[in-house]
């Protein structure tokens, strides 16, 4: 009588798997430098308006304000920060700076990041 081996059950991860596991990795890490990039961006922002009450006094201009910000924006390479939606005001010596704007980013085909900021100073 002859006797069959049944072979061990196989342990471990499929190449197959493992092939998904690396794409949903690279994925996910795609998303969270980009989604870093943009914070990062802002934050660069950040500091160039908390940096403004230095240079500006009473007799600064709307367009004295928007001309810095544009200037300050350029010398940081941040291209990507649209100052359509940025208002300026002055009333009574102050000036109010409101800036909602979004950051739009494609990954791929019709899969965007989108995020949005809002920042308001008054100097």
């Amino acid at each position: 009588m002859k006797q069959h081996k049944f072979p061990a059950k196989q342990s471990g991860v499929s190449f197959i798997t493992v092939l998904a596991l690396l794409g949903l990795l690279a994925f996910s890490l795609n998303f969270i430098v980009r989604i870093a990039g943009m914070h990062w961006d802002d934050r660069i922002l950040v500091s160039i308006l908390d940096d403004l009450p230095e240079v500006l006094n009473k007799d600064s201009s709307v367009k004295d304000v928007q001309k810095l910000i544009v200037n300050r924006l350029d010398m940081n390479r941040m291209r990507g920060i649209s100052t359509k939606e940025l208002v300026i005001t002055k009333q009574k010596g102050q000036i109010k700076l409101v800036w909602p704007y979004e950051r739009r980013e494609n990954v791929m085909s019709n899969i965007d990041i989108v995020l949005t900021f809002n920042h308001e100073y008054s100097y």
